[in-house]
């Protein structure tokens, strides 16, 4: 019978392995003003293998551009963008993390990385 110790690092290595198959996309909505950005997103995981971008470019005003954050589900089936001359505009991509302005993937993976290291670390 497998140690309690070694059925602890296969239902690790398990969870792991299914958590990072999982597909995560950015949530939620920003404004960009002339001088600043108001965010409100946040990480979810997705169904699918598509993150999905909308923005609003807005002229005479001080606000610039609105954008709103989510998981694609079956809207998207090809990475790209696409934008009409009113300034609406849509964007679709596919891996974590990539339907925002910025880039906090690697922060997200280095964070992975030291939560996987600590628990090995408290079990071996």
């Amino acid at each position: 019978m497998m140690s309690s110790k070694a059925a602890s690092i296969v239902i690790f290595a398990v969870l792991v392995t299914v958590a990072s198959a999982q597909l995560y996309c950015y949530y939620g909505t920003s404004t960009q003003y002339s001088n600043q950005v108001v965010q409100q997103i946040t990480p979810v995981p997705c169904p699918g293998n598509y993150c999905l971008k909308n923005y609003q470019k807005v002229y005479n005003s001080n606000v610039k551009q609105q954008n709103s954050y989510g998981c694609a589900n079956t809207v998207c089936t090809h990475s790209g963008c696409s934008e009409n001359s009113n300034g609406y505009g849509s964007c679709c991509c596919r891996g974590n993390y990539c339907n925002s302005g910025f880039d906090l993937s690697k922060t997200a993976v280095s964070s992975m990385i030291l939560t996987i290291v600590s628990v090995m670390y408290m079990y071996l």
